[in-house]
């Protein structure tokens, strides 16, 4: 398959032998630790953990980086915004849009904080298998009554990690039409609003069909939406209490900085 971010990479690595749900936990921990954060300190701690951790799992630095090209515009828009749209002292004094110390600490702080996100969810991808994703959230929200919203765990899990699953295939996609019609001649420099049109159409088509075929195999496979049995049993193991307390500790340590 045409590696792309948010592919599962194979490995032997102690993250890879975390049961899911200490995987989902912990991202779900460093993300509130991503938002809440306010300082460069902090930001330097979270990024170094990071690396830690992708040092632990294996998996190459540049494989996850590839996570945040797609939003880098974004991050890069954000951070232009925020730096001439906030108030404070000048950083260089201009008639109409002036950029501010405040404003650059912000923006750079927003950008961080988005880099951050996508690469410790690429990070949790990367390490665990798209069917442990589904059977760790299966189980993070059974306890939860959804029966009364019409919905159940499992549905919800099946929902998450079809999504998860699509997205390397939509990117791979979007490359390979992208190539495609530039080989053909198309220019998106000149022309941004055709060339968005010629990728995004065919772009929908084939996502659409490749919908329409995971759901023939899934009926073909007699799939019914119902909460069903695992070959291996989720069990959480000494490794998994110990990842617990690391990260207990140093959300601790974040929360008193």
């Amino acid at each position: 398959m045409y590696e792309t971010a948010f592919n599962y990479v194979y490995g032997n690595s102690l993250l890879h032998k975390l049961d899911p749900r200490t995987k989902l936990g912990a991202v779900m921990c460093l993300s509130i630790l991503v938002f809440r954060e306010e300082s460069f300190a902090g930001m330097g701690l979270l990024i170094a953990f990071f690396l830690l951790l992708t040092g632990i799992s294996g998996v190459r630095l540049s494989f996850l980086l590839r996570s945040v090209r797609p939003l880098l515009f974004f991050m890069f828009f954000i951070f232009c915004f925020q730096l001439f749209a906030t108030k404070g002292t000048p950083i260089v004094p201009l008639p109409v849009l002036t950029p501010t110390y405040e404003g650059l600490r912000l923006g750079t702080l927003l950008s961080l904080r988005f880099g951050l996100l996508l690469l410790y969810a690429a990070l949790l991808t990367a390490s665990t298998l798209p069917s442990q994703i589904t059977n760790g959230i299966e189980r993070l929200l059974r306890p939860l009554p959804l029966r009364y919203l019409g919905v159940t765990s499992f549905d919800l899990a099946t929902m998450m990690s079809l999504s998860i699953r699509f997205l390397p295939s939509f990117l791979e996609n979007a490359a390979t039409i992208r190539a495609a019609q530039l080989a053909r001649g198309l220019d998106l420099r000149h022309d941004l609003r055709r060339g968005t049109t010629a990728i995004a159409v065919p772009l929908i088509r084939r996502s659409i069909l490749l919908a329409e075929e995971v759901t023939e195999a899934m009926e073909s496979r007699c799939y019914q939406g119902q909460c069903r049995t695992s070959l291996h049993e989720l069990r959480m193991q000494k490794l998994d209490w110990s990842a617990l307390l690391v990260l207990g500790a140093f959300f601790l340590l974040l929360i008193k900085i």
